[in-house]
């Protein structure tokens, strides 16, 4: 993050999975099991796990070509469906865990007059149950999720600065954070403009996380909070990790 410490609102952008909630199989199953039942592949959550953190086509799309197969519209919206279905089944057997510090981190922010928001590959049906279930849908200004209009992660980073700037947020993507578990978060706030954090808290590894060059890697939210509570600083250098 930059050295200079400013006192301009910034506005938080933070995946779901894996970084305000816990990652959880029950995710990678479902998309095991779309593969299966929608275009007949066996595949295994290692081969899924990379490519999280994408929007819903992008993931199908990775995966099908992979084996060599196209996926046309009227497919892509039936893998969506029994995906759909697999996950509210799993939501419904094993509710989300909400990660430590992210209630705390996100109430701190709007103590500082921050807008805070998400951005994810989930679609309203996936997501909203699981916000609600944590208790923090009511702390968010801003929630963009993902629809197959949208190709890439990046349209929806810009899809969410639209929406707060609608609420009267008067920065652009210099003022915003994008906070995320996978190496396409940082991908996506880098191809914005906006800074990127990353946290090790999701299925991504550390190195990888390194190697996508954040402007800043923590450990988890707790480790977060903290910098940002520093005495007079609300940002830490570029240069820290913790």
């Amino acid at each position: 993050m930059p050295d200079t410490i400013t006192e301009t609102a910034r506005l938080w952008l933070f995946d779901i999975d894996g970084t305000l909630v816990a990652p959880s199989d029950d995710q990678l199953n479902a998309w095991v099991a779309t593969f299966r039942e929608v275009f007949g592949l066996q595949t295994s959550p290692a081969a899924i796990s990379s490519h999280l953190g994408q929007t819903f086509a992008q993931v199908v799309d990775a995966v099908v070509e992979a084996h060599e197969q196209t996926v046309f519209p009227p497919r892509l919206q039936q893998a969506l469906d029994t995906y759909t279905r697999h996950v509210r089944n799993g939501l419904a057997a094993r509710p989300v865990r909400l990660l430590p510090g992210a209630r705390e981190l996100l109430e701190f922010l709007k103590g500082q007059r921050d807008l805070v928001g998400v951005v994810t590959g989930n679609f309203p049906a996936e997501g909203e149950p699981k916000l609600h279930r944590v208790g923090l849908r009511d702390l968010l200004n801003v929630v963009v999720y993902a629809d197959l209009a949208v190709p890439g992660r990046d349209g929806l980073v810009r899809r969410a600065l639209d929406v707060a700037r609608a609420l009267g947020f008067p920065g652009g993507f210099a003022d915003t954070v994008v906070v995320g578990d996978s190496v396409h978060d940082i991908a996506s706030a880098r191809r914005t403009g906006a800074l990127a954090v990353a946290v090790c808290t999701g299925f991504t590894p550390r190195a990888a996380l390194a190697a996508a060059r954040p402007d800043l890697l923590v450990p988890d939210l707790p480790a977060l909070l903290s910098l940002l509570r520093q005495p007079g600083a609300r940002w830490a250098p570029s240069s820290s990790s913790a």
